[in-house]
Parts: structure tokens; sequence; C-alpha cells
């Protein structure tokens, strides 16, 4: 193999190791709480392979987001597709559309899909990275509204938009973050209650959008 191509080569494998590792780091410990060095170190690379690659940490931030983003995209709109070809959707059908891609993912361990939506949980609550989380998942979140308002037509459309980004933080957290305080908890006082933790949550969030609203 010339060596151009084998510099090549391993110049990627380094690059989707670093991905890899700092997708790992941040969905354990937090945007914030996690350095380059710390990457670098974890991932076996230099300082000098993050900036070559990607420049910055914000922009190695912005590659983990769009890495898998076209994937839970794709999953999100097959089971999309079905709801508003569906004369007459259920409730449960658009809630297990919205929970399904991402559990897929994070049951997928050989892929690391797990880390992701960790990733994800801590990606969505920091105020630098929103425009750009907006802009990536918006076009799926217009579609989930709208499968949402014809399921729940007694919901004004503020409430409904606040219950979808409770129902947004809530998946990502408890779904990506096994360390998350809900999973200690239940450890505690009901050991195996999150065993079957998919279909709960489509339980718990069903009743949440079905519960009428209060002024």
């Amino acid at each position: 193999m010339p060596k151009r191509t084998r510099t090549a080569n391993n110049g990627e494998a380094t690059r989707r190791r670093v991905l890899t590792v700092a997708e790992r780091l941040f969905a354990q410990r937090g945007l914030d709480a996690v350095s380059i060095r710390d990457i670098t170190e974890a991932a076996k690379a230099n300082t000098a392979a993050i900036h070559y690659h990607f420049g910055s940490k914000r922009k190695l931030v912005i590659a983990i987001l769009e890495r898998r983003a076209g994937e839970l995209a794709e999953r999100r709109g097959v089971l999309l597709d079905k709801i508003e070809t569906d004369s007459r959707p259920e409730l449960r059908d658009v809630i297990e559309a919205m929970v399904l891609p991402s559990a897929e993912m994070v049951a997928d361990k050989k892929a690391g899909g797990r880390h992701y939506i960790g990733f994800l949980a801590g990606v969505t609550s920091h105020p630098e990275y929103m425009p750009l989380v907006n802009q990536i998942y918006d076009p799926t979140v217009t579609r989930y509204l709208a499968a949402l308002e014809r399921v729940t037509p007694h919901l004004p459309p503020d409430v409904r938009a606040v219950r979808f980004a409770l129902a947004k933080v809530f998946l990502n957290q408890v779904l990506g973050q096994p360390g998350a305080p809900v999973h200690h908890w239940l450890e505690q006082q009901a050991p195996g209650a999150d065993v079957d933790l998919t279909d709960r949550v489509v339980d718990f969030l069903v009743g949440a959008f079905r519960e009428p609203h209060t002024r």
C-alpha cells in the first residue's frame, strides 16, 4: 500500500477513534467537564490530531452531533411515514415513534448508540449548541408536532409543545444516561423495575400527553 494511502487510512482511523471516545466521555461526564487532554489520553492520540481533524473542541462536538444524526432521523422518518399515511393513528403510535428510535440506538451496544443518546442529553441542555441541534432536527420535530396534533386535539399548541420538549429531555436522560439519578433511585427503591424500560417510558409519555391541561 502506498505511503500516502496508509497515512490517510491511519488518519481516518484516528478521527473515528477520537469521535467515539469523545462521545463516550461527553455522555458520561458532560461537555464542560471533559477537556481536550482527557479525550486525547483516552483515545491514545495527541492534541495535534484533534486540531488537525476538528480544529477545536466545539467543532469536535458538532462532528459528534452530526455523525449519527442521519441514522436517527432515518429511523424516525420510517415510523413517521407510517403514521402520516394512517387515517386514524393512535397516540401510542406517535409516542412509540418518538421513543423507539432512541431506544434501539441505545440497545445497539456494538455501535455505542447509548453514548450518543447520552451525549444528546448534554448537548441539548447547552445553549451554545442549541441553534445547531435545532437546525439538524427541526424537520423531524415539525413532523412529530403535526402527528401529536392529530392524536391530542384536546391540547392547545403551547401545552403540546411544552410536553414535547419535556419528553425529549426525559428520553435522552433516562435512555442515554444509565448513571442518571432515576436509575440509582430505582435500584434502591424498586430493583428490576427498569428492566422493561422502553415499554414503561412509552406508557408514561402516553399518560402525559393524554392528560387534559389546566389553565
